[in-house]
C-alpha cells in the first residue's frame, strides 16, 4: 500500500536554483549580457540575439529539467541544455573571429561553456545509473 508519504517523498521537488550548474549558467548568461552591449549595432538582429538566445536556453532548460518527475523529460532538457552550451561556444568564436571580444574573453567564456557541457554530462551519467537500478 502505497501512503501519501511515499509519494511525496518519489516526488520530492527540486530547487533548480540551487544546483550548481545552474548557478554557473546564470553566471555566464549574465557575463555574455555585459558582453554584447559593447557588440556593434548592426549586430544586434545576428550575433547578439543569436548568442543571447542560446546561453539563456541553457539555464531555462536546466530548470525545466530539473522537475523531478520524469528521468526522461530530465533527460530531454538537459540535452537542449547540452546543445545550446555548445552553440553557445560557436557564437563566443563567432564573435572572437569578427574581433567584438578578444582573445582572453574568448577563452573564459569558452572555457565555462565547456565547465558546463562537463557537469551536463555527469548528470547524464547520474541519471543513466539511476535508470539501470
Amino acid at each position: 500500500m502505497r501512503t501519501t508519504a511515499s509519494v511525496d517523498q518519489r516526488m520530492q521537488l527540486k530547487d533548480f536554483k540551487t544546483l550548481t550548474l545552474y548557478q554557473k549558467a546564470i553566471a555566464l548568461e549574465d557575463e555574455i549580457d555585459e558582453i554584447v552591449k559593447k557588440f556593434p549595432q548592426d549586430e544586434k538582429y545576428r550575433l547578439v540575439d543569436q548568442l543571447i538566445r542560446c546561453v539563456t536556453s541553457i539555464g531555462a532548460n536546466i530548470a525545466e529539467s530539473n522537475g523531478g518527475q520524469y528521468a526522461g523529460r530530465e533527460r530531454y532538457h538537459l540535452g537542449i541544455a547540452f546543445g545550446s552550451a555548445n552553440e553557445t561556444r560557436y557564437w563566443i568564436e563567432r564573435a572572437f573571429r569578427k574581433g567584438y571580444i578578444d582573445k582572453q574573453t574568448f577563452e573564459r567564456l569558452d572555457e565555462k561553456a565547456q565547465e558546463l557541457r562537463r557537469i551536463m554530462v555527469g548528470m547524464f551519467k547520474r541519471l543513466d545509473n539511476n535508470q539501470s537500478v
